[in-house]
């Protein structure tokens, strides 16, 4: 009896035994297996071929200041209160046309005492004159001293001089009270006024802003290796998007034609500075744009896109192959079928497909769909998209 117990006994062991060594031979060969499809996986992805293409290269800007060189500050000569303007905002002025009036009551008051000094000096002087005249005769008949004569010269002179004097500051009164009137130093139009009827204001402040805004003009830096693409004179389109300031209604003469964010400007590269023969790395590219229908003002606008008339053709690839938000790297498809991620020097782009100046070859692969979670050395299977 003892001898079947231990029989059955060693018969499980030996089972168990197996069954943990069928257990561990299959875990191993599992391992084995899912490391060998793992090997042999490709990820599909989709893909492009790197290409020339032409391109209305779209630079897209995040704020540009405007401004005129034609362009200056009101400036109230003297000091007083504001009781008359002559024009509003977006009124064309001529050079010397009155803009604002104001009231100064201490002018009046000094002019009104320079008259009564005036008079008096006046007559003072007949006076001096008279009694220098009859000196002088004296003199001649030798009637009086030639101390008394003069004595009367000398107080002549003074009367004389007293009176200028008085007529001198008279003069200065009158061109105080003249610069009351307020005037446009320039021709232009109105862009702004800066103070309101009543206000007092102090000489030297500014009450207006004056210019010619026909032809307005913002700044931007360029690289070098953009720069070296434009030539003076070209010619572009500019638009604002989402800009309040250019969908506002300046008066009907304006509201009329205003498209706002539809509203297309044309301009040109009116100045690279320093020019693209001498070495530098970055540049300043002024642009002028046409405003002769009159919306844009002198300030700040966000969101401004540039759109060049003509094409250039140049290497490019789609925006979407872009890995990142400093548009410096794409993913692109090894020899050996693998994902590689590369930086890349990219240029200006039309809203579809970006320019590459360096980091790509003509003909090499990129990858446009995502690629997040993906490392570099992953087999991928590219399907390769046909260009637009």
């Amino acid at each position: 009896m003892k001898s079947y117990f231990a029989i059955g006994v060693a018969l499980i062991a030996i089972l168990i035994a197996a069954l943990l060594g069928y257990g561990v031979y299959l875990n191993q060969r599992g391992e084995h297996q899912i490391a060998e499809r793992m090997e042999n996986m490709r990820v599909p992805l989709t893909g492009i071929t790197a290409g020339y293409r032409e391109l209305y290269p779209m630079v897209e800007m995040d704020l540009v200041n405007l401004y005129s060189d034609e362009m200056t500050d009101v400036v109230a000569l003297e000091s007083g209160r504001i009781t008359e303007a002559f024009v509003e905002k977006n009124s064309h002025v001529l050079p010397g046309q009155p803009i604002l009036r104001l009231v100064n009551e201490d002018i009046p008051l000094k002019i009104r005492q320079a008259d009564s000094d005036i008079l008096e000096a006046e007559a003072q002087l007949i006076k001096a004159e008279h009694s220098y005249k009859r000196y002088a005769q004296l003199i001649e008949w030798s009637a009086v001293s030639a101390e008394k004569y003069d004595e009367a010269e000398a107080i002549y002179k003074a009367s004389q001089a007293r009176l200028e004097n008085y007529l001198a500051q008279r003069e200065q009164l009158e061109v105080r009270q003249n610069r009351l009137t307020v005037t446009a130093p320039i021709n232009g139009e109105v862009l702004r006024l800066y103070q309101k009827l009543g206000a007092y204001v102090t000489a030297g402040t500014a009450v207006a802003l004056v210019g010619d805004f026909k032809r307005i003009f913002f700044t931007s830096p360029v690289e070098d290796k953009i720069a070296q693409r434009m030539n003076m004179n070209q010619e572009l389109d500019i638009t604002f998007e989402g800009s309040a300031a250019v969908q506002k209604s300046y008066g009907a003469q304006y509201a009329s034609g205003n498209l706002g964010d539809n509203q297309v400007f044309h301009a040109h590269v009116a100045r690279i500075s320093p020019p693209v023969e001498e070495p530098a790395d970055v540049r300043q590219v002024i642009w002028e744009i046409d405003n002769s229908v009159g919306i844009l003002e002198p300030g700040a606008y966000p969101h401004a896109v540039l759109h060049p008339k003509r094409s250039r053709r140049c290497l490019t690839v789609p925006l979407s192959s872009l890995t990142n938000s400093n548009k410096n790297e794409v993913a692109v498809l090894t020899a050996g079928g693998t994902l590689e991620r590369r930086g890349v020097v990219t240029g200006a782009n039309d809203g579809h497909y970006i320019e590459i100046i360096d980091g790509l070859q003509e003909g090499e692969v990129v990858i446009t769909s995502d690629t997040e979670g993906l490392k570099d050395g992953i087999a991928v299977d590219v399907t390769i998209e046909e260009a637009d």
